[in-house]
């Protein structure tokens, strides 16, 4: 559904900025909404939380159906993509945690990796299906569609997600008392590893989560790098199931990595010179091969940085504060995906895409230092 709206968007008339004010807009919204939404779960659990989440996800995109047919477009895509932020901030933030009551170290990697990695399959893949059901039947189709899987799987939390938190609650009394004082808080950004992870996962979202699904239907379509006959809807989704082949695998490996050798810092440098290597790639893209191949490249990057990253911060942070240390780590993929939208569209108006790729690649490598501080601190506890 997300690289269809670009194009749906312009064909309606809404501006540029506008548009990538749009595509933010959940970002935007779960910025104000995640500390609720970790607090919530650190005090009741995922399964109810993930429930309703999907059934006001399901909600939101009713309202980009509406917006179609409506004479102010703008302003009912803007009202559904608020209302899905919400919806999306409980079911992103309560899937993790959900998998961080249960998993004990030594299999942390593992599981994360694996739910993370559904997470993944899960937005890309609509990405795809909403690109490919617009191309092959209608927009509205695929805004429909959309809406019943949220619908399916809304019922599928209430059955599969843990309702508990057990041993991770602390000594009585004292949850309540980190959640008045704002103790809690406190904690978590006082904890500089927390810090970096938090600083590097909004440098990542803000370049693949924002720039990157921005503006592939756009430069899909400028560039003509149509495939099998489609537009830039069907191609582009096509083209984006390259990248989330290769971050669901790429990420299945490096969970299993993890467990194995318990170092959670050793893929990160590699992989993020993977995503810098792969922007700079497909900034000179002039084909459908060349393209897919930076697709790969930074799909594969950024697999082999998400999970040492969650899987480290599940390590550090205190148990019982899981819910909220994820909030935060939700809340930087989040500040980094609302400015990446903005920024790529903009940026590749007047620059053209080649340089803002390039740009972007430059950015990413910037997480350099800090990820060498993270493997420094873990050899020095080694």
């Amino acid at each position: 559904m997300f690289p269809i709206l670009p194009v749906i968007g312009l064909e309606l008339g809404i501006s540029g900025f506008m548009v990538g004010l749009i595509l933010s807009a959940n970002r935007i919204t779960r910025l104000g909404f995640n500390p609720l939404t970790g607090s919530l779960l650190d005090r009741f659990g995922a399964r109810w939380p993930v429930a309703i989440g999907l059934v006001i996800e399901a909600i939101g995109t009713l309202l980009f159906s509406v917006g179609l047919f409506s004479q102010h477009p703008a302003a009912w895509f803007l009202a559904g993509r608020i209302i899905w932020g919400v919806g999306s901030s409980l079911l992103l933030v309560g899937a993790l945690a959900a998998v961080m009551a249960i998993a004990p170290a030594e299999r942390r990697g593992g599981m994360t990796a694996r739910v993370r990695t559904a997470i993944s399959l899960g937005i890309p893949a609509g990405l795809v299906i909403g690109g490919l059901v617009a191309d092959q039947v209608s927009n509205n189709a695929a805004f429909l569609v959309a809406t019943a899987l949220s619908a399916v799987g809304a019922v599928a939390a209430v059955f599969l997600l843990p309702n508990r938190r057990g041993a991770d609650k602390p000594a009585a009394g004292a949850d309540a008392d980190d959640a008045q004082s704002g103790g809690a808080w406190r904690v978590l950004f006082g904890m500089p590893t927390l810090r970096i992870i938090f600083v590097a996962n909004a440098l990542l979202f803000m370049a693949v989560s924002g720039v990157l699904l921005a503006t592939v239907a756009v430069v899909v379509d400028s560039r003509q790098l149509y495939l099998f006959g489609m537009n830039a809807q069907g191609s582009s989704g096509l083209l984006l199931a390259v990248l989330m082949a290769a971050r669901a695998s790429t990420s299945l490996a490096s969970g299993r990595v993890l467990d194995r050798s318990m170092r959670r810092t050793r893929l990160l440098l590699p992989s993020m010179a993977l995503v810098a290597v792969g922007f700079v790639a497909l900034g000179q893209a002039t084909n459908v091969v060349t393209a897919a191949i930076a697709l790969f490249v930074i799909g594969a990057g950024s697999g082999g940085l998400t999970i040492p990253l969650i899987t480290l911060l599940g390590d550090v942070s205190p148990r019982h504060l899981h819910g909220r240390a994820l909030s935060i780590y939700q809340w930087s993929s989040d500040f980094g995906g609302a400015l990446g939208p903005m920024l790529g569209l903009e940026l590749g108006r007047y620059l053209g895409y080649g340089w803002t790729y390039g740009a972007v690649g430059l950015v990413v490598l910037g997480m350099s230092l800090p990820l060498m501080r993270l493997v420094r601190d873990e050899r020095g506890r080694g």
